[in-house]
């Protein structure tokens, strides 16, 4: 039998490399967007300019009508773009987890930064803590122009599961979050039918799952502007006890914690009652007081005290924007 020719050989060779399968990323960085593109691009260049490189961008846009898709054009290939109708973050989330092949997907509001380290930190964290399928971070909050307005530190007190489900979402918005992609697919993704309220419903699902690392450093930036805040203090109630009362339908969910229920929600209405107090909805604000009295009248303390963490600061929701 004869041997192939040399160029026969290196034909071969350039056939086979041809046909190999994309080189699949470590991680899919997934930014949805609305409306935003005047802040899109601090954004995607904050990503691209990661310690960190071994990533793909996927940018879900969910139906624009601005001049978002002009905006990407200049990153060429750089940027996966996937346009979808108008549904919601939570459905624009999900669909940059389908398209994602990753071991690892992150997050990032289009109108939020990551600091250049974000995901080489969270990498390494997750690698020395093998019981770990989850990381997130401190974070900054910056008014509209960058400018720094308050750290957040919001590490839980006690279990996170235990944290999430009585003090308010202390893992903070999905930018903070890196997390193995196989665990969103586990977990039928970020629930659509809620709002506010979507990520922390995300939160608990992946806390009784697994644990959670929790890196002590601000590698965020959470923009904070007008179109990602509202006053709506009813959204913010209304979506908070349907979270709530589907975290504790969990079945999964221990004997110990299901026994926490009425003071999570005394807890919760006594965070409702001061938003409605700071707006002057002063029926609504003696409303939730007495809810809170008649679920665990020692939660009547708190009235007192500032509330530490529930996802909204100074009790004004910070909203995804195109709720």
């Amino acid at each position: 039998m004869l041997s192939p020719s040399p160029m026969a050989f290196l034909l071969d060779l350039i056939f086979k490399e041809h046909k190999r399968e994309p080189k699949t990323m470590q991680v899919t960085v997934i930014i949805p967007t609305f409306n935003s593109a005047q802040f899109l691009t601090a954004a995607v260049d904050s990503v691209l300019a990661q310690t960190f490189k071994d990533f793909e961008i996927i940018v879900v846009d969910d139906g624009s009508t601005d001049n978002t898709e002009d905006v990407l054009k200049s990153y060429g290939d750089k940027v996966r773009y996937i346009k979808q109708k108008n549904q919601g973050v939570s459905v624009a989330r999900n669909t940059g987890i389908k398209n994602s092949s990753a071991k690892y997907a992150a997050f990032l509001d289009s109108d939020d930064v990551w600091m250049p380290a974000k995901l080489e930190k969270q990498i390494n964290a997750l690698e020395n803590n093998p019981k770990s399928k989850a990381c997130y971070t401190e974070y900054i909050s910056v008014s509209e122009d960058m400018k720094p307005q308050e750290l957040k530190r919001l590490r839980a007190e006690n279990s996170v599961l235990n944290d999430l489900l009585l003090r308010g979402n202390v893992i903070g918005p999905p930018s903070t979050i890196l997390c193995e992609r196989e665990l969103f697919e586990e977990l039928g993704g970020f629930d659509s039918g809620l709002s506010l309220s979507a990520d922390w419903d995300m939160w608990i699902r992946l806390a009784c799952v697994t644990e959670l690392t929790f890196l002590k450093e601000p590698l965020i930036k959470y923009r904070l502007h007008g179109s990602n805040m509202s006053k709506n203090v009813k959204l913010l109630e209304d979506d908070t006890v349907r979270m709530l009362e589907k975290a504790f339908a969990i079945e999964s969910l221990s004997s110990e914690l299901r026994a926490k229920r009425k003071s999570s929600f005394a807890y919760h209405y006594i965070v409702f009652a001061k938003a409605y107090l700071r707006a002057r909805q002063y029926k609504d604000f003696f409303r939730c007081v007495a809810r809170s009295a008649t679920s665990d009248i020692k939660q009547i303390g708190s009235l007192f005290t500032p509330v530490r963490a529930i996802g909204n600061d100074q009790f004004i929701c910070h909203l995804p924007s195109d709720i």
